[in-house]
């Protein structure tokens, strides 16, 4: 099994390549607000699941200040 999906432009690329951990549907606001609806629907990998196929060196990571 292998899910393979991009960012939006297409720069970064990437595989899983095992099944999920876990799905759930998240209801807080940050999810609402994220997605512009009620919920944001979430699959949970191992990490060694993902692999990048393009574009690894454009990702960046960002911590909301009040992110726990």
């Amino acid at each position: 099994m292998a899910l393979t999906g991009s960012c939006l432009c297409g720069a970064v690329q990437y595989e899983l390549t095992q099944r999920p951990v876990w799905s759930h549907n998240c209801h807080c606001s940050r999810c609402r607000k994220a997605s512009g609806t009620a919920f944001a629907s979430n699959l949970v990998f191992k990490i060694d699941a993902l692999q990048y196929s393009r574009g690894k060196e454009h990702l960046r990571s960002f911590k909301p200040h009040d992110a726990e």
